[in-house]
């Protein structure tokens, strides 16, 4: 592994560590020098339905996610309870990732936005 790629990796680790200690946990990974992909982490953490069903507001995701093809989106689901994330539906204790692998909008429900929505907005590399 070069040098790079390790501070990347640590970087990218070290983002994720820091969505876990937060309440609404939401991390960009920005990756992307001379064509690294670019790793989009959100997670969804404990105590969001709660909060939720407490009226309060929630905003893990924002509501418009710009990306390029091959960039990558990972969504874990630290909660009691599935969330709908735009077009990902998250269940209890899931992560899901997606590649981006053409351009075009995903556009869905979001039970972790206070819009109610999340875009995603594929451009080409």
């Amino acid at each position: 592994m070069t040098t790079r790629r390790l501070l990347l990796a640590v970087a990218a680790v070290m983002a994720i560590a820091a969505a876990g200690c937060s309440d609404d946990a939401q991390v960009s990974v920005e990756l992307r020098s001379d064509g690294d992909v670019v790793q989009h982490e959100f997670v969804v953490p404990e105590g969001t339905e709660a909060k939720i069903d407490a009226g309060e507001v929630v905003e893990v995701v924002p509501q418009v996610l710009d990306v390029t093809v091959g960039d990558m989106i990972r969504i874990r689901n630290e909660d009691v309870s599935t969330a709908q994330v735009g077009i990902f539906n998250v269940t209890a204790g899931e992560t899901v990732t997606m590649e981006f692998t053409s351009p075009g909008e995903l556009v869905g429900a979001c039970d972790v936005h206070p819009s109610g929505e999340f875009r995603i907005r594929v451009s080409e590399a």
